[in-house]
């Protein structure tokens, strides 16, 4: 009730940032790890903040990544890149806070021109790791990131874009939804209490069916696009 009261608050161009996706082929599927038998607790299941199909692509030298982690006992997970033929490109460990809500993780400039060549499809796992003598029993997610050269439109809208808001629902009705969900949350983190940061993020996450996720915290994920963005 108290977030649809915000939500007619605030100005109509906070609803523009709805994700369009991409023209691709077959889609996948975008889905969550379960909770039972594993580290993990609560009623909603580990889930990558991704659109439906699994497919995300960004602009970006350095793309940030998103995950809603429940309860969880395990200190750390992992973040993976890989190739099509599934050998790994890049791996490296993220702490877990050990409360419930959204973590982040940053790729390194220096990494993703190195591995993530524009214009070719790569594949990310983030595994919690709740048991690192048997990782069969470690939950994990997946999905697929294209890093992708701008178009010269692209390119010109953003620059006559006067706010982050805007640059959003230019990410996201472009079919970019990494630096669409980076660039609002970089906006939760520099203003938590103005309400059109939340009912943007809530309108981008309701897009693709990721509404119950909308007012979970973002958990550590500040200081990681403080100091990873560019």
């Amino acid at each position: 009730m108290v977030l649809g009261l915000v939500i007619v608050s605030v100005p109509l161009l906070t609803f523009a940032q709805e994700y369009r996706p991409p023209k691709r082929g077959l889609p996948g599927r975008r889905e969550g790890a379960g909770t039972r038998g594993t580290c993990m607790e609560g009623q909603k299941f580990l889930m990558p903040l991704t659109p439906i199909d699994g497919f995300s692509a960004t602009t970006s030298n350095s793309p940030t990544f998103f995950w809603y982690v429940p309860p969880t006992s395990a200190q750390m997970a992992e973040f993976a890149l890989l190739d099509g033929n599934d050998s790994q490109l890049y791996r490296t460990t993220i702490a877990l806070p050990g409360t419930a809500g959204v973590v982040s993780y940053t790729v390194p400039e220096k990494v993703t021109t190195s591995v993530l060549k524009t214009g070719q499809d790569f594949y990310w796992q983030f595994t919690i790791v709740c048991d690192p003598g048997q990782p069969s029993r470690n939950p994990f997610v997946e999905g697929v990131v294209q890093r992708i050269q701008p178009s010269k439109e692209l390119v010109s809208q953003l620059k006559k874009a006067p706010t982050a808001y805007s640059r959003a629902t230019i990410y996201a009705s472009s079919g970019v939804w990494q630096d669409a969900i980076a660039t609002l949350a970089q906006q939760r983190c520099t203003n938590p209490k103005d309400s059109s940061s939340l009912t943007s993020w809530f309108t981008l996450l309701q897009s693709v069916q990721l509404q119950e996720f909308a007012t979970e915290p973002l958990i550590a994920s500040c200081s990681i696009l403080s100091e990873g963005r560019r």
